[in-house]
């Protein structure tokens, strides 16, 4: 027994297994057997993790995906970890995830679900996105597997889920989740003032280590401003970081004029006024309000078109929102596509939809059918232009295309349940304080939702792993917990 071992001898073994295994892993290295280096490593680790009686190791790994979709968004989401492995980390992490969660829950005689709505919801979802995907390989090989990546992304809340119940690893998430959206703004924005430097120059292996998609920038930035602001009384020598950046995060995402993020930050904010919290939208009164005093006061100064300034594009973005038939005649150069935008959705919807319930109605066209055919014969019928988007803008269009009226009510269900789950939440914290946190995560979850059915966002592990490891702990915190320390090391 290692515990009973004099210490200096058991300092002696272990520093002689370390030295072994570090050299074990440069020869891997040497001879180019990168797979071999690094599962020898992550056991390693893994190992370390387990004896220091700290967080989890899985819980390191998800802190580093979590924050490395969000700060690296599409750059980090291009890299494949292995060379002459086209596999990238979302599902090399995934495995690791469920094999060390598998060997957990075997130990512990645990498994990662709960019984409830949610958890059963998610789970029937996912099993029938699995069978639907066993007669699709046959049809679409590669492409099924690509488009099933939305449904088996899911995992990730189970798996963060079952290691919310551990008290150090709870922790490390939320301390992760606060570090990545504190730096979100500065990244954001520096990538927006230097994109040359980001795009070329700032690169690993060809890919850029931070290149981020729009509305996927202002959704999280918007996410970050719900998690970041304070909820309770004012500490400014306390919480003067949080105030700051998440006023830069909101700022920020409002420069850019998403308008599907936009949206989702009005529902996080509404959920939030009726919890009792009223900060989030007085915070957001005022950076409007001094925001187009200053660009007007410039726009004066420097005589001109006010129309031009950013002020007004964020107006006529809000603004498009009501324009379902994208007749509106805008002026901004910012947004003077913004109608066309809405008849492209409300084109594609209406096809997916068509084709769907006149050919499988009931499951779908499946992962890999193409469901932008008939959009193309009507929005595109003159262009030879190279369309390559293979999700209609809406997570509920995608999964009616891909898992038809049955996938469409399972998902739909999700939400209500969610829905419920954020309203229980809400009356607990206007009456308890202490529920100032859930609430907050309850309502960041919603900015996700509510994008992603204006966007292409929990299709790709961008948006989706983020959020499903937020749902995660947003579940954990709003539902009745195991014992805090229950999954022990």
């Amino acid at each position: 027994m290692l515990t009973a071992m004099e210490p200096r001898l058991r300092i002696f073994l272990f520093s002689l297994g370390a030295a072994a295994l570090a050299a074990w892993v440069g020869f891997a290295l040497a001879n180019e057997e990168y797979l071999m280096a690094t599962l020898t490593a992550g056991s390693a680790l893994w190992i370390i993790f387990a004896w220091s009686r700290g967080p989890l190791a899985e819980t390191w790994l998800l802190s580093f995906l979590f924050f490395g979709y969000i700060i690296g968004n599409r750059g980090f989401a291009q890299m494949a970890p292995l060379p002459g492995l086209p596999l990238f980390f979302s599902e090399l992490s995934l495995a690791g995830l469920l094999v060390m969660t598998a060997l957990r829950g075997a130990l512990q005689r645990q498994l990662p679900l709960r019984r409830d709505w949610l958890n059963g919801l998610l789970l029937f979802w996912l099993a029938l996105g699995v069978g639907r995907l066993g007669w699709d390989l046959k049809r679409y090989s590669f492409f099924a597997l690509r488009d099933f990546a939305m449904v088996y992304y899911l995992i990730y809340f189970f798996v963060t889920q079952f290691l919310a119940n551990h008290a150090p690893s709870r922790r490390l998430l939320h301390i992760a989740m606060l570090l990545t959206f504190a730096l979100l703004p500065l990244t954001g924005l520096f990538s927006t003032l230097f994109s040359e430097f980001f795009i070329s120059n700032l690169i690993l292996g060809g890919v850029p280590l931070i290149f981020y998609k729009g509305d996927l920038l202002a959704t999280f930035l918007f996410t970050g401003y719900i998690i970041l602001l304070p909820a309770g009384r004012l500490h400014w020598q306390d919480s003067w970081w949080r105030w700051l950046t998440a006023l830069a995060s909101l700022t920020l995402g409002l420069t850019l004029t998403s308008r599907s993020s936009m949206v989702g930050l009005m529902v996080a904010i509404g959920w939030l006024a009726w919890a009792g919290r009223w900060r989030p939208l007085r915070a957001l009164i005022a950076i409007c309000t001094v925001g187009l005093l200053a660009v007007t006061a410039y726009a004066l100064l420097q005589k001109k078109d006010f129309n031009q300034s950013k002020a007004y594009a964020v107006y006529e973005a809000v603004v498009s929102i009501a324009d379902y038939s994208g007749t509106r005649n805008y002026q901004n150069d910012l947004t003077n596509d913004k109608g066309d935008n809405n008849r492209f959705r409300l084109i594609w919807w209406k096809n997916v939809a068509e084709e769907t319930l006149q050919t499988a109605p009931a499951l779908g066209q499946g992962f890999g059918a193409d469901l932008t055919h008939g959009f193309l014969r009507e929005y595109y019928a003159t262009s030879n232009e190279d369309f390559t988007a293979r999700s209609p803008h809406n997570i509920f269009m995608t999964t009616l295309g891909r898992m038809g009226l049955v996938g469409f009510t399972i998902l739909l269900g999700i939400y209500f349940v969610q829905a419920r789950s954020t309203a229980r939440v809400a009356r607990a914290a206007r009456a308890d304080p202490t529920h100032a946190e859930a609430m907050s995560l309850q309502a960041a979850v919603w900015v996700v939702m509510i994008s992603a059915c204006l966007g292409v966002v929990l299709e790709g592990p961008m948006g989706a792993i983020p959020f499903w490891i937020m749902l995660g702990l947003a579940h954990h915190a709003a539902t009745a917990p195991l014992p805090a320390d229950s999954v022990s090391v």
